[in-house]
């Protein structure tokens, strides 16, 4: 495989983060088609489940022209008859000549089995060795693998704390900590798990509404410090849908409480005020005994059961104490962390607020380079009051 190949791969997985979310519980997926020189003539990704994969947009608009082409997709295509027809028949019916594949699917339905396919039909098929395009695979095709494999949606735990490593006061409401830009990519992580969890203690104090408010105005990330593919994941989840997206290609983002058990008046209370923000909330109620002595189990089964309602992803955001059982318990896939450059507890509650053992080490770490222990640090911005942290699980680095 040659370097054109590898740039022209990257760019279908730009093409993919357009679908990353969307096209749960399937695959985030991106393609192109090419000329001979090198040219792209053709986009696609894929849109909302039981509608149409990136091969099929790409190519559907093609008549003539397909033949002899080079189709570039970041998933082995699908060759089995499911929502939709197999991939593997538009693209043999185009006479497409060469496909570039940049990941191999084992799953279930597909069983690698399309390669061969495509192969027999005469088609040249090229893999991207499995060391490239690492980090543009996690992000698109990640979630989706993750949640085949562990049984479970991916999980992202989010929280902003101050320059000293508070995450709160010492009781009641946190309030903001962080600024405009850190509120933009939590907008961003929102639109991109399209599901949103806040912990009991976040819901006790500050009962947040979890919707993703679109900047009003487009942002330019490209000199915050992220990597390129970071920006572009960014920017892509932060484009608002048009208005006939929600039928093909927008999923619109659940949000969800994590509770203990309430009385009556106080939950009808809480899904008044959600469901008049957006229909899609849903409340889960756990005992307290269950979340302090089978923590690990009890989450399990929650995350069960998100995956089972069509996520593969799931965004967390918590306050000291959940935070601390959550990376303890192992369920932690990501960790991004909004650290102040100088706001402190004092500043913000006029107080000493509260923190957890990984907020306490980001806190006094060199503010380059923090290091966790299980963790790997992968991106590192700067949003302007603050500064954020994308830790990767050591699992996957």
């Amino acid at each position: 495989m040659h370097e054109p190949d590898i740039r022209l791969l990257r760019a279908a997985y730009g093409e993919a983060l357009k679908a990353a979310g969307n096209s749960d519980p399937n695959p985030a997926v991106g393609a192109l088609v090419t000329d001979d020189a090198g040219n792209i003539i053709a986009r696609g990704f894929t849109q909302r489940a039981g509608h149409a994969h990136a091969e099929r947009m790409a190519l559907q608009n093609l008549g003539a022209e397909a033949e002899g082409k080079t189709l570039y997709v970041t998933l082995e295509p699908c060759c089995h008859q499911g929502r939709t027809p197999p991939c593997t028949d538009i693209i043999v019916d185009k006479r497409i000549r060469r496909v570039v594949v940049g990941e191999r699917d084992f799953a279930a339905e597909v069983m690698g089995k399309s390669v061969d396919l495509l192969r027999q039909q005469g088609i040249t098929v090229e893999l991207l060795p499995e060391n490239l395009l690492v980090r543009e695979k996690f992000f698109t095709t990640g979630p989706f693998f993750h949640a085949r494999e562990k049984q479970r949606p991916r999980v992202t735990l989010k929280w902003a704390q101050t320059f000293d490593g508070a995450l709160a006061p010492p009781a009641g409401v946190s309030g903001k900590i962080s600024g405009d830009a850190a509120a933009a990519l939590t907008a961003a992580l929102r639109n991109y798990c399209k599901f949103t969890l806040a912990s009991p203690g976040t819901v006790r104090s500050d009962q947040p509404r979890l919707d993703v408010r679109f900047p009003s105005n487009a942002a330019d990330w490209r000199a915050r410090g992220f990597s390129d593919f970071f920006v572009q994941l960014i920017s892509a989840q932060l484009t608002p849908p048009a208005v006939s997206d929600p039928a093909t290609r927008y999923k619109v983002p659940a949000r969800g409480y994590l509770a203990y058990p309430m009385e009556a008046a106080k939950r009808a209370g809480i899904l008044d005020m959600q469901k008049a923000i957006a229909p899609d909330f849903f409340l889960f109620e756990r005992s307290a005994a269950d979340l302090h002595t089978v923590f690990t189990q009890s989450m399990l089964s929650l995350l069960q059961e998100i995956l089972a309602r069509g996520f593969n992803s799931l965004l967390i955001e918590a306050g000291p104490n959940f935070s601390q059982s959550l990376l303890a318990s192992g369920l932690v896939d990501l960790l991004v962390v909004y650290q102040a450059k100088f706001r402190t507890a004092q500043h913000v509650w006029g107080a000493q607020g509260r923190g957890n053992a990984a907020s306490m080490l980001i806190a006094g770490a060199a503010k380059d380079a923090p290091q966790l222990p299980g963790f790997t640090l992968i991106e590192r911005g700067d949003l302007d009051s603050d500064v954020a942290y994308v830790f990767q699980h050591t699992v996957y680095a």
